[in-house]
């Protein structure tokens, strides 16, 4: 059955697009409904949104999750086949930690530095003029002389900030101060291999301390070195430096 063109009344050819006399689309072409079709398929095309977040959380999460997952229970049946026990290896570490300990007088040896506690002083006052210090009232100042040698291949800094102060039993902050105390600065330095320096180190504590304990940790895992020094009466009297 011949069609013809509502626009001009030209005869249309079989499924003719649109007419060729006046450009007219021909209504209900199938051509033109399978351009439709096409384009609709293509919009089709293509994941949603909330597919592709899961497979990104999949990905990133949860796989490696699984992977962590069975790797840990295979390390676990592992030990268990061979009878290796986790405390072990961790009884060896805590071994291979070295702590030494001493006092006044006494010289302690770690893997990068020898350290000798040369004196510990209670004082009054520390510095001079502007720069005077005094404790507060029932406090005192409590001075570390130290000598420190680098005993190790490469260079290494060192400073009071490395060390913690326990006054019995109780973690104590060192004391901030830019006088000498007779003659000697605080603790700090960048020393070669082979080289030594002298410094000291100051805490306000309270008078009827009983124990003051000095430590030094080399690195986070390295050996411990403690010094000790007991507050008796008849001890050396308070200075002012």
């Amino acid at each position: 059955m011949a069609k013809f063109c509502t626009n001009c009344g030209n005869e249309l050819p079989e499924n003719a697009g649109f007419c060729v006399n006046c450009g007219k689309m021909v209504e209900g072409n199938n051509t033109n409904n399978n351009i439709n079709n096409n384009k609709k398929q293509e919009k089709k095309k293509g994941l949603p949104t909330w597919a592709i977040i899961l497979i990104v959380v999949v990905c990133v999460v949860i796989i490696p999750l699984i992977a962590f997952c069975v790797l840990a229970a295979a390390g676990f049946k592992y030990l268990e086949k061979n009878d290796i026990k986790i405390e072990d290896y961790i009884d060896d570490y805590v071994d291979d930690v070295i702590t030494s300990k001493g006092t006044i007088g006494d010289t302690l040896k770690g893997d990068d530095f020898r350290i000798t506690l040369k004196s510990a002083t209670k004082y009054d006052t520390i510095g001079e003029g502007a720069l005077a210090k005094t404790p507060a009232d029932g406090k005192e100042y409590l001075v570390f002389l130290l000598e420190v040698e680098n005993i190790s291949d490469d260079e290494e800094y060192i400073s009071d900030m490395d060390f913690n102060g326990y006054v019995d039993n109780n973690l104590v902050s060192n004391l901030i101060t830019f006088s000498d105390v007779d003659g000697q600065k605080s603790l700090s330095g960048t020393l070669a291999s082979g080289k030594k320096t002298d410094g000291y180190i100051a805490y306000e504590i309270d008078k009827n301390w009983k124990e003051f304990e000095l430590h030094y940790k080399e690195g986070y895992n390295g050996n411990k070195m403690i010094f000790s020094v007991v507050n008796e009466n008849n001890d050396t009297q308070n200075q002012d430096a």
